[in-house]
């Protein structure tokens, strides 16, 4: 008679001063969309389905609103009746709450205790130190602050960038913009200067590759979606959802540093101007690496360009009337609103590209 398979029960948690109920939002929120990410559509609610592709890999069993969610789990498609519990719990604790997931039942088809070590070090141990170690953590950090942004903190930050709209007034500036303009802005992050460029009167389209910022600038700039006067879409710099010669003038601030191929970036701007269409965008100067501007970990993952560097740029991409004009946004600063303590980090040259399409 063979032994009993072995099984084990997998416990991961943490205690974070939130109530239980923010907590409980924060999580089915940051987990579904984490899981998306890896391939699986989680429907956390009631009665709620996971999905890995086309195959069906569990289902809500328990829906408990800050307190508990439970999960009929399928580990094997070729084991269809192989089936595991796993249970997120939110514990109210004296001024935090305790989140721990669970899974029971794991292992049978490993095939023995031995198995299971070597498993959880491999696939849950291992990760683990990944994700708190320099490389990885520096790379979500990076990207949940200012490369991809997410979450509830960035939300917050860019719906009103204050420590970002004195580029905005240069770049309102140079872009001379006017009700006949149809305005690209590449990376729009909240839609904060969608709002100040669409009350020239102008119209606009904007991408940005977080699921997030899309959705934020979209609700920022909700009158103008309605009246047809702006788009914003999901999609990269380097693959942009528009039709040749669309548009009058182009726009980034704060983008180009993290462009991972910006000359393939520079095309496509290229491409969707109209002849004689007009780029401007916020450089990114080696002056600000280390700075509140590029601070760690975003400045090892930022790429920075001295003047000659965007004028080849801009060249390389076959367009015209390029310079560079360095600007002081101390003056900018102070318009907007930007506390005095803060003013003099804007006092030295920001670089700003300006050239247009041929035509």
């Amino acid at each position: 008679m063979e032994p009993e398979p072995q099984t084990a029960v997998v416990h991961v948690s943490v205690e974070v001063a939130l109530e239980p109920a923010e907590a409980f939002a924060i999580v089915v929120e940051e987990l579904t969309a984490a899981l998306v990410a890896r391939g699986i559509d989680l429907e956390l609610r009631a009665e709620g389905i996971a999905r890995e592709g086309a195959v069906e890999i569990g289902r809500v069993t328990v829906w408990e609103p800050e307190k508990q969610v439970a999960l009929e789990w399928r580990p094997a498609s070729w084991e269809p009746d192989e089936l595991t519990e796993v249970v997120l719990a939110f514990e109210p604790l004296e001024s935090a709450t305790r989140i721990t997931v669970e899974q029971h039942g794991w292992g049978r088809l490993l095939g023995g205790s031995d198995e299971i070590a070597g498993w959880f070090a491999g696939q849950v141990a291992a990760p683990l130190l990944q994700a708190t170690a320099p490389a990885a953590f520096g790379d979500w950090l990076t990207d949940r602050r200012a490369r991809r942004p997410s979450g509830g903190v960035a939300r917050t930050t860019y719906a009103d960038p204050l420590f970002h709209r004195p580029n905005f007034v240069v770049l309102l500036e140079l872009l001379a913009l006017e009700p006949q303009d149809v305005l690209l802005e590449v990376g729009c992050g909240g839609g904060a200067f969608l709002q100040e460029a669409l009350a020239t009167g102008c119209s606009a389209a904007a991408v940005d590759h977080s699921p997030e910022m899309v959705r934020l600038a979209r609700e920022a700039n909700a009158a103008a979606v309605a009246e047809g006067r702006l788009e914003v879409l999901e999609a990269s710099a380097q693959r942009l959802p528009f039709p040749d010669e669309m548009f009058t003038c182009a726009t980034m601030t704060g983008v180009l540093g993290f462009l991972p191929d910006p000359v393939a970036a520079f095309a496509e701007i290229r491409r969707v101007l109209a002849d004689g269409g007009r780029l401007v965008l916020l450089g990114s100067d080696p002056a600000w690496r280390g700075t509140p501007a590029a601070p760690e970990p975003m400045a090892s993952r930022l790429r920075f360009y001295e003047d000659e560097d965007l004028v080849r740029l801009a060249h390389d991409t076959a367009l015209t009337d390029v310079r560079v004009e360095r600007r002081s946004l101390e003056e900018p600063a102070r318009e907007v609103g930007i506390p005095d303590e803060y003013v003099p980090l804007f006092a030295g040259e920001a670089p700003f590209l300006v050239a247009r399409k041929p035509g």
